[in-house]
C-alpha cells in the first residue's frame, strides 16, 4: 500500500491487528500496535478489542485483562464489546467469578450491558448451580407493578428476563432450580 502512496491509518492497522489475531499472531499483532505508535497513531476501542480478543482466543486470559486495563491507563474508554470480550473468554477459561466481577464492573460504570452480555453471562453459569429468585416490586400506594426474576448465582443476582433465550441451557443441564 505504501509502494501505491496510500499511507496506514487507525482503520488500516486495527484490520491488520485484527486478522493477525484471528490466526493466532497475537504477539505479531502487538508489533504492529508499536509500529502504529511510533507513526503517532493511538490506538483505539477497536484496536484494543481485536488485542484483547486474540488473547481471550489463545485463553491467554491475564495477558487480555493487562490490555484491558493498558486501554483505560491510556485514557480509551472500553465500550460494550470490550466487556463482552472480557467476560466470554472468562466463561470459556472457567474463570467465572471474574466474568462476574466484571460484569458487576459494567453495571456500575461501565457502558449499558447488552443481550450479548447476558447471554454470554448465561452459557458461562450455565454448568454452575444456579438459582431463580422472585421479587415483587410495588409503587407508591403498594400496587404492584411487576415480578422481576433474577439469577442467583455464587452471591451475584443477574435479571433473568435478559436470559430468555439461553435459559433452556440451564433446564437441560439440570442446574436450574426455583426458590421464592
Amino acid at each position: 500500500m505504501r509502494k501505491q502512496g496510500i499511507e496506514h491509518d487507525i482503520v488500516t492497522y486495527s484490520i491488520l491487528v485484527e486478522a493477525y489475531c484471528k490466526e493466532g499472531m497475537v504477539f505479531e499483532a502487538e508489533d504492529f500496535v508499536d509500529t502504529m505508535r511510533k507513526q503517532g497513531i493511538e490506538p483505539n476501542v477497536v484496536t484494543y478489542n481485536a488485542l484483547i480478543n486474540g488473547h481471550c482466543l489463545l485463553n491467554r486470559m491475564d495477558e487480555a485483562r493487562r490490555v484491558f486495563q493498558l486501554m483505560v491507563k491510556k485514557g480509551c474508554a472500553p465500550n460494550v464489546r470490550s466487556y463482552n470480550i472480557m467476560i466470554n473468554g472468562y466463561c470459556k477459561a472457567k474463570r467465572l467469578v471474574e466474568a462476574m466481577e466484571l460484569f458487576h464492573e459494567i453495571s456500575q460504570k461501565g457502558p449499558i450491558p447488552n443481550t450479548v452480555t447476558y447471554n454470554t453471562l448465561m452459557q458461562g453459569v450455565s454448568t454452575k448451580q444456579l438459582y431463580l429468585k422472585g421479587n415483587t416490586t410495588s409503587y407508591g400506594n403498594g400496587r404492584v407493578i411487576g415480578t422481576f426474576t433474577f439469577l442467583h448465582w455464587d452471591g451475584f443476582f443477574l435479571p433473568v428476563e435478559a436470559f430468555s433465550s439461553n435459559q433452556n441451557v440451564a433446564c437441560k443441564s439440570s442446574t436450574l432450580h426455583c426458590r421464592s
